[in-house]
C-alpha cells in the first residue's frame, strides 16, 4: 500500500463530500415534508386513502432502496416522455439528469420511514398537555405550535439527523446510475491509477471521519434539545 497515493486519493475523494452532504441533505428534507404529510394520511379518517397509504408504505419499505433506484432510473425518462409529448412540453429526455431518479427514489424510500419516525414523536406527547393548554384558552393552533410541534420536535430530530449520516452512506448505490459521490469517487480513482486498497481505504476513512464529526454535532443538538427534560428530572 502506498501512502502517497493513498493521500493523493484521500483529497481526491473529499472534494465530492460537499456535493454528497448537499445532495443528501436535501433528500432529507424533502423526505421530511414527504413524511409529514404520510402522517397525516395515516391520521385520516378515510378506509381507502389509509390502505393506499399502507399499500405504499409496505411497498417502498419491503423492497430493496436499489430495486427503486433502478426503476426511477429507467423509468422516469418514459413517464416525463409521455407528459412531454401530451402536454408539448418539448423536454428532452435523452439528457435527463439521472440524478432526478436518485432524489424522486431515495425520497419515496426515506419518507416511508420518516413518516414512522414523525408520527411517533407526535404520539409521544401526553394528552394530559394538550389538555391543559385548551383548559388555558389554547386555540387549536395555538396548542400546536406552542405545546404539541416543540415537543414532538424535540423527539423527532434527533431520529431524523441520524438517519441522514445512513442517508449519506445509502447514496454509495447512486454510483450504478453515473452520479458521483464519495464511493462514486473512489470507484473512479481506482480506474484511473488500478490501486484498489488505497482508494478504498481513503473512501472508508472520509466516511468515518463524516461520521464522527456528524454524530458530535447531532449529539449536541440533542442535548440542546433535552435541556428542558433535564430540567424537569431536576
Amino acid at each position: 500500500m502506498s501512502s502517497h497515493i493513498f493521500v493523493g486519493d484521500f483529497w481526491t475523494i473529499w472534494k465530492v463530500v460537499p456535493q454528497t452532504l448537499g445532495l443528501s441533505f436535501l433528500i432529507l428534507i424533502l423526505a421530511t415534508l414527504l413524511g409529514s404529510l404520510f402522517w397525516q394520511i395515516q391520521e385520516s379518517r378515510h378506509t381507502a386513502i389509509k390502505f393506499l397509504y399502507h399499500a405504499f408504505s409496505s411497498y417502498f419499505r419491503g423492497v430493496p432502496l436499489l430495486i427503486h433506484l433502478l426503476i426511477f432510473y429507467y423509468g422516469l425518462p418514459i413517464v416525463i416522455k409521455a407528459l412531454s409529448n401530451q402536454l408539448n412540453w418539448g423536454v428532452n429526455t435523452n439528457q435527463l439528469n439521472p440524478i432526478y431518479a436518485v432524489i424522486v427514489s431515495y425520497t419515496l424510500y426515506s419518507a416511508s420511514f420518516l413518516a414512522e419516525i414523525i408520527r411517533g414523536s407526535f404520539k409521544s406527547v401526553g394528552t394530559d398537555q394538550l389538555e391543559a393548554a385548551s383548559a388555558l384558552g389554547y386555540t387549536g393552533t395555538q396548542r400546536f405550535f406552542a405545546v404539541w410541534l416543540p415537543q414532538a420536535l424535540s423527539e423527532a430530530l434527533p431520529k431524523i439527523l441520524n438517519y441522514y449520516t445512513l442517508l449519506i452512506r445509502q447514496l454509495s448505490l447512486a454510483f450504478l446510475v453515473s452520479v458521483v459521490d464519495i464511493f462514486a469517487k473512489a470507484k473512479l480513482e481506482t480506474a484511473a491509477n488500478d490501486r484498489y486498497i488505497e482508494a478504498f481505504c481513503a473512501a472508508a476513512i472520509v466516511y468515518w471521519i463524516l461520521c464522527v464529526v456528524l454524530t458530535l454535532i447531532f449529539s449536541k443538538v440533542e442535548h440542546y434539545l433535552r435541556r428542558y427534560d433535564r430540567g424537569v428530572l431536576a
